[in-house]
């Protein structure tokens, strides 16, 4: 011991970080609240302020990937929902996306790494997984999500993981995940959409408009452009034009300026 005192700098020697895990829980409560009330700086700041007195706090690089996570939506939001980008400005925008993405996984591995057992964190990294278009990793993430019987939303999870077998391609595994996700929550609007968009690839057409009606019913509960978008569509394959044109036009007046809108305008048109 006295050896490492005189030594600080020999091998093993090597002191820790001390700790003060009240002082980084009560920077982190105020990151909270900052994050809540949409002052996004001032969450950051207390959250490294958290990490310094307690370099273990894996709730703090939880936020701080939940964080990059919301600044890569708004980015994705800023190419696709609020304006319909092209060319240079859409891959500038994109990159800045990809970017927070990848910031984002960094972030929460960092969590898992000091709290394997982390299920919020894992299905984090599942959907950053989805947006990268990184379908295994995104898979192996939601199921180390499923592992852990305490997660208190699973159906997330299995949503997650559903969608990335539906990108694979693998239908009969992204049906069982999204069927027992949407039975588990029927208000499960995400989940819906999802398991419509499986039906619709096995061409199961009456299926898919069952699972999507919630949706169509009330788009103010369930606000998702796309599925309107896809409404229209399997109206289109029953031979319905009326309510093809009807969801198409809802479609368009959702969020007239992305780029479901033009193509729901584009289907539109091509009605007869």
């Amino acid at each position: 011991m006295g050896t490492c005192i005189a030594v600080l700098s020999a091998p093993g020697c090597a002191t820790r970080a001390k700790r003060d895990t009240d002082q980084s829980e009560v920077r982190f409560r105020l990151a909270v609240g900052y994050f809540e009330n949409r002052r996004v700086e001032a969450a950051v700041e207390e959250l490294q302020k958290a990490i310094e007195a307690d370099p273990q706090n894996a709730d703090a690089y939880n936020m701080l990937g939940l964080i990059a996570l919301k600044q890569a939506y708004d980015y994705g939001a800023q190419a696709n929902t609020f304006s319909c980008l092209k060319g240079a400005d859409a891959e500038s925008v994109r990159a800045e996306e990809t970017s927070k993405l990848k910031e984002a996984e960094g972030r929460f591995r960092k969590a898992i790494g000091l709290r394997p057992e982390f299920p919020q964190a894992w299905n984090s990294i599942s959907t950053v997984s989805l947006l990268l278009q990184t379908w295994d990793p995104a898979i192996e993430a939601a199921q180390n999500a499923l592992k852990d019987p305490t997660y208190d939303a699973p159906v997330f999870a299995r949503a997650n993981l559903g969608w990335a077998y539906f990108h694979k391609k693998d239908l009969q595994n992204a049906w069982k995940e999204l069927h027992e996700a949407v039975s588990r929550a029927p208000g499960f609007c995400v989940g819906r959409y999802r398991l419509a968009k499986v039906y619709l690839e096995r061409g199961d057409i009456d299926e898919a408009l069952d699972a999507i009606a919630p949706l169509l019913a009330d788009g103010k509960r369930c606000p998702i452009q796309e599925a309107f978008l896809l409404g229209g569509l399997l109206y289109e394959r029953r031979k319905d034009p009326e309510k093809a044109r009807e969801l198409f036009r809802a479609c368009a007046d959702m969020s007239s300026r992305s780029c479901a809108a033009d193509e729901c305008r584009r289907y539109a048109q091509m009605i007869q």
